[in-house]
């Protein structure tokens, strides 16, 4: 699977993208700051079961957590993002991302999954997450990722 690279409108240093490591799928979030890195994480992996752009945003998502480090911290908020889309069968539009040192204030905005509206994608059911990964890159870009096995 080649990345496909998604800009957000007007930020082309923010953007999510797919991408394949060692035949295994992976979602990144890149933004200029790290919590824009987390949101795109958070909607790269909402977009590999339904396209964000056709949900509507009617329910909200709130998560808190905290973690040791920046890495530990994306797979928790990234499993928060999949719990929800498992077990509300949630899909999500956006997200928006607050830090306070290693502590994340998170909300996700979106709808019910509907096969009329969001068709028949994939399945979510958990997720297992690898190669978790936050750094800061040249010019102060975040970037985001995690190997992900839905």
């Amino acid at each position: 699977m080649e990345a496909e690279v998604v800009h957000a409108e007007g930020k082309p240093r923010t953007h999510w993208e797919h991408f394949t490591r060692d035949e295994q799928l992976g979602v990144r979030g890149v933004g200029r700051s790290l919590e824009q890195a987390f949101e795109m994480a958070a909607l790269g992996l909402s977009a590999l079961v339904t396209d964000p752009q056709s949900v509507e945003a009617h329910e909200e998502l709130e998560v808190s957590c905290q973690s040791v480090d920046h890495d530990e911290l994306l797979a928790d908020w990234l499993r928060a993002v999949v719990g929800a889309m498992a077990g509300r069968r949630l899909r999500f539009q956006c997200f928006a991302v607050r830090l306070d040192g290693l502590n994340l204030f998170g909300h996700g905005f979106g709808e019910r999954a509907g096969a009329e509206r969001h068709g028949l994608h994939v399945p979510v059911t958990g997720a297992s997450l690898t190669h978790v990964s936050v750094r800061q890159g040249p010019g102060g870009v975040w970037t985001a990722e995690a190997l992900v096995d839905l």
